[in-house]
């Protein structure tokens, strides 16, 4: 979820900061003030490609930074990329904590120059493009992103299916994993002798010079330390000495000074009725640093430099070092991939009997996997139906009542597949055998088409949020992503496009959405309503963005259902829309 955005020197808008609310969120104003400047600072934090075409007239850079919340997912990803978020290091009571602020800062220069950063440490513009997913995604009538993908449309398919998806996806993910692993087994073993023996010469080869390395598991963190000590051995007993000398032995030291306090406070126990206490508590001291000063003496005797160990140490690293480089990155890693060579040469070194068992898993792992996927298949026909059913419902009030939508399941042939469906080869995969493809119609008459070659780019974001409202059915919340409609509105008005305001308010429960719109009936439906505003200073143009109070916000409806000159009967009708609408 994107908590706060921050804009500097983008097009003509020099400078703006928004506070966005959980709900739905809009973005009002004239046509020219700048409306799209939002979306194309947006549209910076998704990973687009950024042009110097966007930085203000007299600047010499742009910046554009989101402040976000992000979920689950989206931390894992940044972790397996090196970045972990403040509540990931420090957790409270040993329980992971969600709450970690991810900042993303974009930079673009007139030198072409283009940085990006996340939480304050540069990375690629891919890794932002992979990240951008899980934290905001843009809908408009310039780039629909994703919609038309098949992966995302089979995902939206299968949301229809809920519990019942889940776990035939899951079974059909079990079996596709079954089967892979008897089919590369089965290719190993099936392999040309020649090949078949140069490879268990090559694996004994490899298992040999691991078993003669004797490897130990962590035995490289052991090493590493006691490197450093002998290192720096004599540094260390330079500091012991000093230690030592500073407690006991220097005239003056730490245990001499507790004596003569004790000794002075003993001689006054007779009228200072706390001294007693104090001298028991300097008796404990005087303990505690006598035992400290017998452990710094034992570790000083234990110090020495030596060089044979130091050398012996260093060859030992160096030959791990080259076992972590053809093996894994650690000890424990190169013991795996041990255990995983030992297995393949057992496998090949098998007899013919063995091929045969092999083939014969290949056969049994491919028939289950043609019956999880089959009866996925039937559950992707009935969810279509449900799918089509809702959409085509939900497209009806945002004035395309008369537009067609229909999911298909299609099967991709491929001659040379192992799995054969009606008596042909055919692609398939740990989601099953079946293509999905969202096909829509516009108008009557017009022959179905997939989304891509038929739909314009208002049909395409209205199908969208149709497509969204459909898949979730009922639920209370639009998920961890913030969601970005750029005029969804565009060429409706009247009772239609209050109904789509009404649709975004709904999609928006639980979540977060950002709608762009030219509507009253539209921003009337909202939570927290922004305003794009445009002025011309000492010749220079400058937007401003600020957040309305709730008489600003009945102005700025007002004048959205009136056009320039607000009177009081437009700010009463205006006051009635937001009312009626529950924003």
């Amino acid at each position: 979820m994107l908590r706060d955005l921050h804009i500097r020197n983008l097009a003509v808008l020099e400078e703006a900061s928004i506070e966005l609310g959980s709900g739905f969120n809009v973005l009002s104003g004239e046509t020219g003030a700048g409306k799209s400047i939002v979306v194309d600072s947006l549209a910076l934090l998704s990973g687009v490609r950024a042009s110097s075409e966007l930085i203000r007239t007299g600047a010499d850079s742009l910046t554009v930074t989101g402040f976000f919340d992000p979920d689950r997912a989206c931390r894992k990803l940044l972790q397996a990329a090196g970045i972990e978020l403040e509540a990931d290091v420090q957790p409270e009571d040993g329980v992971e904590s969600e709450d970690s602020e991810l900042v993303i800062r974009r930079e673009v220069s007139r030198s072409g120059r283009n940085r990006v950063f996340v939480n304050d440490r540069p990375v690629t513009l891919k890794l932002l493009g992979e990240i951008a997913p899980y934290l905001i995604r843009i809908h408009g009538q310039r780039e629909e992103l994703g919609l038309v993908a098949p992966e995302l449309q089979r995902t939206w398919l299968d949301l229809c299916g809920k519990s019942e998806a889940e776990k035939l996806l899951r079974r059909v993910a079990a079996a596709y994993a079954n089967y892979r692993t008897a089919a590369e087994r089965l290719e190993r073993l099936s392999g040309d002798d020649r090949s078949r023996h140069e490879r268990i010469d090559f694996l004994r080869f490899q298992l040999a010079e691991l078993d003669e390395a004797e490897l130990e598991l962590g035995e490289e963190d052991d090493l590493r330390r006691e490197r450093e000590v002998l290192r720096h051995s004599e540094a260390i007993r330079q500091a012991l000495l000093t230690a030592s000398d500073q407690l006991f032995d220097r005239e003056g030291a730490a245990y001499d000074q507790i004596n003569r306090s004790r000794q002075a406070l003993q001689d006054v126990e007779a009228w200072e009725p706390e001294a007693a206490g104090w001298v028991k508590e300097l008796d404990e001291l005087a303990i505690r640093l006598s035992e400290l000063e017998t452990g710094v003496r034992h570790r000083l005797d234990a110090v020495e430099a030596d060089p044979r160990r130091l050398d012996a140490i260093e060859e030992r690293l160096v030959t791990l070092e080259r076992l972590f480089r053809k093996h894994g990155a650690t000890s424990a890693e190169t013991l795996e991939r041990r255990a995983a060579l030992a297995a393949e040469l057992a496998e090949l070194e098998g007899d013919e009997s063995t091929l045969a068992e092999v083939e014969e898993q290949v056969q049994q792992a491919l028939a289950s996997y043609r019956e999880a996927a089959a009866a996925l298949s039937e559950g992707r026909r009935k969810w279509a139906e449900q799918l089509a059913r809702r959409v085509r419902k939900e497209l009806r009030d945002m004035a395309l009542e008369k537009a067609r939508f229909a999911v298909r399941l299609d099967r991709r042939r491929r001659a040379e597949s192992a799995l054969q469906v009606a008596g042909e080869g055919v692609e398939f995969g740990v989601h099953g055998y079946d293509h999905v493809v969202f096909v829509f119609s516009p108008n009557p008459g017009e022959e179905l088409g997939p989304l891509d070659k038929v739909a314009s780019g208002g049909e395409l974001s209205r199908l969208y949020l149709a497509v969204q409202l459909a898949t979730r059915s009922g639920a209370k919340t639009a998920g961890p992503v913030t969601l970005v409609f750029d005029e969804v509105d565009s060429g409706i008005g009247g009772g239609e496009a209050a109904k789509v305001g009404g649709k975004l308010k709904r999609l928006a429960r639980g979540g977060q959405i950002l709608a762009v719109t030219h509507l009253p009936q539209v921003a009337s439906c909202a939570d927290i309503h922004f305003k794009v505003s445009k002025q011309v200073r000492k010749g220079r143009t400058h937007t401003r963005l600020q957040q309305l109070s709730e008489d600003q916000r009945v102005d700025e409806v007002a004048r959205m259902l009136a056009g320039s000159e607000v009177t009081d009967l437009s700010r009463s009708h205006a006051r009635e829309l937001i009312v009626g609408a529950g924003g």
